[in-house]
């Protein structure tokens, strides 16, 4: 369990997944967040969870604050652990803590586990380009814009920017020096 200011990360277990699963069904946040939602069973999770459970690339946990899930954040499957390099994936998806410091806390507590635990070198995150509040935050963390790819992904009725980000172990040690 890892333990930030205002945030607990926990690994996602399968008693998790119906409370995961409901915070999913706000489309419009899903959209703002992942730039696509669909409707998937509660029974589909469980599989997935359950197929993944001997996986040990599969870094996810849920967001609690408050006694509360409010959100996951992982590091995704395809992260290439032999170069030490990974990919960062968050959602705050409880209305009442968007905007107001938890994801900003979770990613920061994240950070804190992959680079000075697993030793990763690199980690990187793509968002929409229109997530403004997003690219607010990963600023905030140290993520400096790598590149943009134009027009990559269609949400909400249009072909949408998505802004490529990334943080080197050095940056982030840089910053953490007094």
């Amino acid at each position: 369990m890892l333990r930030g200011k205002k945030v607990t990360l926990r690994p996602i277990e399968r008693e998790d997944l119906k409370q995961l699963h409901a915070l999913t069904q706000n489309v419009d946040l899903v959209l703002l967040s992942d730039g696509d939602w669909q409707p998937e069973s509660l029974a589909l999770w469980e599989k997935n969870f359950d197929k993944n459970l001997e996986n040990h690339d599969q870094h996810q946990f849920v967001i609690e604050a408050d006694s509360k899930i409010i959100g996951s954040i992982s590091l995704h499957p395809h992260a290439n652990r032999r170069a030490g390099s990974g990919e960062l994936g968050i959602s705050i998806h409880e209305p009442e803590y968007v905007g107001r410091g938890y994801g900003r806390d979770a990613i920061e507590t994240f950070l804190d586990w992959t680079f000075r635990i697993l030793n990763f070198r690199r980690i990187k995150l793509e968002t929409l380009a229109t997530n403004e509040r997003a690219l607010r935050c990963y600023e905030a963390c140290g993520f400096q814009r790598e590149g943009l790819l134009r027009e990559d992904e269609y949400t909400d009725g249009a072909y949408r920017d998505v802004v490529v980000m990334g943080l080197l172990r050095s940056e982030w040690e840089a910053a953490r020096q007094p």
